[in-house]
């Protein structure tokens, strides 16, 4: 991306945003985001940090230089799309069933355990998410160029920071606003639990759970497609051109950011985190 090339922290975050609406980023990250926090409505921006973790997890060594990492995905994206496609599918049965990943033993606790281990779902599908978008030339090119043009670690490590935090920004807005007008409160979000009989077994599912398996299975069946086709960076026009028309606006806007000085835009971007941090442990 040619908004990057200036080396700065608000070059890095409007990169990040750009990326995040590029197609085969979008198409994957989005629904993933949706589909994981949607099940705990009460806890969305807290999830948020969750899934912004676990895409820092791969895109942060990328952008300081692990070109090794990169390459792994990239020579591996087929089969990548394979174990995401049927891991989205299990994710789409369990949250049919209202359960989640159990990635530790069972406690007394049982909500406690349900709620670690969708914490941990979530972190997983981060971690997913950014594996299969540093396959995507926008944001893999972002990323390892903001570590060559750094040149010392400690400006890499923040610039490519800004960079991820640039991509989930929007998420975390999203978040934001969710908790502060109490969405949750909303009979459409709220939902409610809903009876199927299975021969001589009677069933109860959440229609939050509904959708957020759906979402899920309809990404498996799309992962798997892609890779089997061949196709993994399959996008439509109109994303195309959406992707295109951000990129201008984000050069032009970086024209005029770009006067104020690093540790200004520094400063915002550790406050904006801070900010995010602060409200999501509020949020009890």
């Amino acid at each position: 991306m040619d908004v990057i090339l200036g080396a700065s922290i608000i070059a890095s975050f409007l990169a990040g945003m750009v990326a995040l609406f590029a197609p085969c980023c979008i198409t994957i990250l989005l629904p993933a985001y949706i589909a994981s926090v949607f099940r705990d409505k009460k806890n969305v921006l807290k999830m948020t940090f969750v899934f912004f973790a676990g895409i820092s997890v791969v895109l942060i060594p990328i952008g300081l230089g692990a070109a090794s990492l990169a390459n792994l995905f990239k020579n591996f994206h087929e089969e990548l799309y394979i174990i995401g496609g049927v891991l989205m599918l299990l994710f789409g049965v369990l949250s049919l069933y209202g359960k989640g990943i159990n990635f530790m033993p069972m406690s007394k606790k049982i909500k406690a355990t349900v709620d670690a281990n969708h914490s941990k779902s979530v972190f997983v599908l981060g971690i997913l998410s950014g594996a299969a978008t540093s396959c995507c030339a926008p944001v893999l090119a972002g990323a390892v160029t903001l570590a060559v043009i750094s040149g010392v670690f400690w400006k890499a490590l923040i610039v490519t920071f800004a960079y991820v935090f640039g991509m989930v920004f929007p998420l975390f807005i999203a978040a934001y606003f969710y908790d502060r007008f109490k969405i949750e409160q909303s009979k459409l979000i709220m939902g409610k639990e809903v009876k199927i009989s299975l021969g001589k077994k009677q069933l109860t599912i959440h229609t939050t759970n509904v959708f957020a398996g759906l979402l899920f299975l309809v990404m498996g069946v799309v992962f798997l497609i892609m890779a089997f086709s061949g196709n993994t960076f399959w996008a439509p026009k109109y994303q195309v051109a959406i992707g295109n028309s951000l990129e201008k606006i984000s050069n032009s806007a970086f024209g005029i950011l770009s006067n104020i000085p690093n540790i200004v835009w520094g400063g915002i971007l550790v406050g904006a985190v801070l900010f995010f941090a602060i409200k999501s442990l509020k949020n009890k």
